[in-house]
């Protein structure tokens, strides 16, 4: 039973082959009329038929720009918004396996001695020769560097997680390559660059490439466990695998979690190029999934 007033009953178009209120039910009524003389062959009746469809399609066009009118409007900022995070007290970054730009460095007889070298050696040790000997700079960490550029220089930073791969090996004997020397790597050359400015978290932080679950509840667990609040974390997702990306984007799903991207000009294979700056962009998804 209706619980508005028959003065103020709407009539839903959509409700007239099932009516619910009176106004409805005389609807109904009416189309039926039309459509028997249809059947007959009436002229009335085939326009009329006709005139009810043109109003149901119209009715139902408005209904839908109507509703893309609001969704845009809640959203607008989102839709447009290219901020910068700021106030970031903790840093996730996500590493996949070292790759630099040099030809000559993608032999891994080439590369895993000079990768030995700074991996192994003191911090007070190395120099700045030998991260560019791993062409350090133009490899696939490079964002994750200018990731911390920018937030050190913000001057809030006290915690970076870097999750990365295990290296394991398939059914069919195949090994595959984890990213556990990518994190020694970055690890060491923030030490090199920054010293003691912030802890570096890395070790018991790496889950298998196709682990998703695996790795959200490592998400989990650094926003729950870290002491901050989630607002002044900010997971970067512009690194790892596509997959590992899609799992940390949701562990940010609950309110106040925030992710970001690095965003930066590319070439054809999606590489970020040298020249132009790499600054984060926020994407925050509260005002999307939780707006009325």
């Amino acid at each position: 039973m209706s619980l508005i007033p028959p003065s103020k009953q709407k009539l839903e178009i959509e409700n007239i082959i099932a009516p619910r209120t009176a106004l409805e039910f005389t609807a109904f009524v009416g189309l039926t009329v039309l459509i028997s003389l249809l059947t007959a062959g009436n002229l009335f009746g085939v326009g009329g038929v006709a005139a009810v469809g043109f109003i149901w399609w119209r009715v139902d066009r408005q209904r839908e720009k109507k509703r893309i009118q609001t969704l845009y409007t809640q959203n607008l900022g989102i839709i447009v918004g290219k901020e910068p995070p700021t106030g970031v007290r903790g840093l996730i970054l996500l590493l996949s396996p070292y790759s630099p730009r040099k030809q000559e460095l993608k032999n891994e007889g080439t590369i895993a001695p000079l990768i030995e070298l700074v991996i192994n050696t003191e911090i007070e040790k190395l120099t700045q020769d030998d991260f560019d000997r791993l062409d350090l700079f133009n490899s696939n960490l490079s964002p994750q560097i200018k990731a911390v550029e920018f937030h050190a220089s913000q001057g809030n930073l006290r915690d970076i997680w870097m999750i990365s791969t295990k290296s394991y090996e398939t059914k069919e004997g195949k090994k595959v390559k984890g990213s556990e020397d990518s994190a020694q790597i970055l690890s060491q050359y923030l030490r090199f660059q920054y010293g003691q400015s912030f802890d570096i978290n890395w070790q018991g932080l790496s889950v298998l490439d196709y682990d998703y679950q695996g790795l959200w509840r490592l998400a989990e667990q650094i926003f729950r466990e870290s002491a901050y609040k989630d607002d002044v974390i900010v997971a970067d997702i512009t690194g790892g695998t596509k997959m590992m990306s899609v799992a940390l984007s949701m562990a940010c799903i609950p309110p106040k979690r925030r992710m970001q991207y690095m965003d930066s000009q590319r070439d054809w294979q999606g590489n970020p190029l040298s020249v132009g700056d790499m600054q984060p962009i926020v994407i925050d998804v509260d005002q999307i999934l939780y707006s009325s």
